[in-house]
């Protein structure tokens, strides 16, 4: 049964610490945002294959090589020995059981009751079916595993022949221990919510005692996350390319319309912890013809689709928020971990404290899948000993700039470049052109594990220019000009921003600004008034911090405009040569990478 896959052993924590010469692998492997994470000696560390690829979500693809590259150079940079035994977890171990109920239960509603055929299964640009994804699921994990194998042995450690043991987990128990593992909680109550698991579409555990405990799962079928990615291509986005924060970033334009928020209320029931959304194809058509026709993807007006978003937005919320307060009144903890993809809803997440009744909130910094890899590890590693320490893990997992490429550009002699002996002089000279309005690329350090920019790969500029976000939009990201931009803020000045001030280390929750603090950062100020916040820590980030910091005493804010290093399409960049690709083609005005400051030449001829 799947419960032999969701539940802990109860000697779990028995277990002896691994040896030095031992290598655990988390690895990702659903068929969207794929990702590997390791520990070794102590060290971790994590990252979404789509980086090193350079593949926005690295649908459908291995990747594994890119993965292993990075891996193999991040053992040389931690100093990690060469293991000898490898525990390589991965994210998906549908049993025999759940195969048949899935494909029979898809056959059942595809092909003898069409009329009843869930929008969860039925997206308005594209007739999908479970059947497909549970089988293609199957080739592709029984393809993956004996190819990754292969590839540790005769790629990452060649000539080594080490003992590799493969452990399939669960989805959503890979969800859940990313989410408790990287909180500072020792007890917590768990949601998981998402498209699917191996059948599951949302799951909740009671984590104590070094164990979790499975509590209720609701089947695929009345997955809240399908029937958000059904309302992303109404709206005429892509949910295969992740586009549902556009649908979330729509919704601050549109206006409450009774009809609209009541179509999807009433067709999605919460009791207690189980959830039933039962919307077919003559609701489809019905809520098309309120809105006057779903949008084509060609189609320029995408305003015209705020009204849906808004309303569906608002009633997705009030579904987690009930989730959330059900899951608190069972008196489990005062903790909740939450995970999972629509974990992302930042929205949302920033309601659940305040409305749920739970007294501390985390979410990961990658709750969607490419944060199973870490979970995975973390999930292993505490099997064979204990957690000790408590604290929520800085998000910065990922690769680090490569120091020799980066001596190697800069003796080329083809960029103005300046380097700074200090921290100090290096943030006092750029937070001084930032207030001058320059746009500034930010690489530093240890790449951030998920998928926002943490102050290691942001683009960075002042919150106080009215223009600069249409700026950014139009020259540097060439995305829609709708598109808000996030504030990262000291943590010591948030409750002089935001009401209900909370701490969102990982840009993880969008907060009310206070109406006083509006008009002096209208750059990061959304439609609705909000912002999603990320909260800044010196201990964490100290460079950042310093930056932020030396700003603050140029103008008095503390606080900066922060997006990803990226161009729309595009995953954020991984290395050097991607970094300065960006620099040369967008209006970025300097580029940081740790202490070097480059320049583009704007001398005549």
């Amino acid at each position: 049964m799947l419960e032999t896959f969701l539940i802990i052993r109860d000697d779990a924590v028995s277990f002896a610490m691994p040896k030095d010469s031992s290598l655990i692998i988390g690895y990702a492997n659903t068929f969207h945002d794929p990702a590997i994470a390791f520990c070794a000696d102590g060290e971790l560390f994590a990252e979404a294959i789509e980086r090193p690829a350079q593949v926005k979500r690295a649908l459908w693809m291995g990747g594994v090589h890119y993965a292993l590259r990075s891996i193999r150079r991040a053992l040389r940079d931690l100093g990690a020995g060469s293991p000898e035994d490898i525990v390589m977890r991965t994210s998906w171990a549908p049993n025999f059981s759940v195969r048949i109920i899935c494909l029979v239960w898809s056959f059942f509603y595809r092909w003898i009751e069409p009329s009843r055929f869930s929008t969860a299964l039925d997206l308005p640009n594209h007739q999908g079916s479970f059947f497909g994804f549970v089988a293609f699921s199957q080739i592709n994990f029984r393809a993956q595993v004996p190819l990754t194998t292969f590839m540790i042995r005769h790629e990452l450690l060649p000539g080594k022949n080490p003992r590799i043991q493969v452990e399939p987990t669960s989805h959503h128990l890979a969800h859940a221990a990313t989410a408790v593992y990287t909180s500072p909680f020792r007890e917590c109550a768990v949601m998981v919510l998402d498209g699917s698991g191996e059948g599951e579409s949302s799951t909740f555990f009671h984590y104590a005692d070094g164990r979790f405990r499975l509590i209720e799962r609701n089947p695929y079928v009345h997955s809240l996350g399908f029937l958000y990615a059904s309302i992303t291509h109404a709206c005429g986005f892509s949910a295969a390319e992740g586009d549902e924060w556009k649908v979330m970033g729509l919704a601050a334009y549109g206006q409450p319309v009774p009809k609209l928020y009541d179509f999807f209320r009433e067709r999605i029931e919460v009791k207690g912890l189980r959830v039933r959304q039962r919307i077919n194809r003559s609701d489809l058509r019905m809520l098309e013809r309120m809105v006057g026709g779903f949008r084509a993807p060609t189609d320029p007006d995408i305003e015209r689709m705020a009204d849906l978003a808004f309303n569906f937005q608002a009633c997705f919320a009030d579904v987690v928020c009930d989730l959330a307060t059900n899951l608190r009144e069972m008196g489990l903890s005062e903790n909740l971990a939450f995970s999972g993809g629509c974990a992302l809803n930042s929205s949302a997440n920033g309601q659940i404290l305040r409305r749920s009744g739970f007294r501390s909130l985390h979410v990961p910094s990658a709750p969607g899948d490419d944060g199973n890899a870490l979970g995975l590890v973390l999930f292993e590693r505490f099997r064979r000993v204990a957690r000790t320490t408590f604290e929520r893990m800085p998000p910065y997992l990922g690769s680090n700039i490569d120091q020799v490429q980066l001596k190697q550009v800069l003796g080329l002699g083809a960029f103005r470049h300046r380097i700074f002996d200090s921290d100090q002089e290096l943030c006092a000279h750029v937070a001084s052109a930032i207030a001058d309005g320059q746009i500034i690329g930010w690489m530093q350090g240890r790449a951030e594990f998920g998928p926002r920019a943490l102050g290691n790969r942001s683009i960075l500029a002042d919150p106080r220019c009215v223009k600069m976000k249409d700026r950014i939009n139009a020259s540097v990201k060439f995305r829609e000009e709708y598109r808000p931009f996030a504030p990262s803020i000291l943590k010591e000045h948030v409750a002089e921003y935001f009401e209900d001030a909370q701490d969102s280390p990982y840009m993880d929750r969008t907060l009310p600004f206070r109406a006083d603090a509006r008009d002096k950062v209208p750059a990061v100020v959304h439609k609705d008034g909000t912002g999603r916040l990320q909260t800044v820590e010196k201990a964490w980030n100290p460079r950042y911090w310093c930056l932020i910091d030396a700003f603050k005493e140029h103008t008095g804010v503390p606080m900066l405009l922060n997006t990803s290093l990226n161009v729309m399409g595009k995953p954020i960049v991984h290395g050097i040569e991607d970094a300065l690709t960006m620099f040369f083609t967008t209006g970025l005005d300097r580029l940081v990478i740790d202490r070097v400051v480059l320049e583009k030449d704007t001398s005549p001829g």
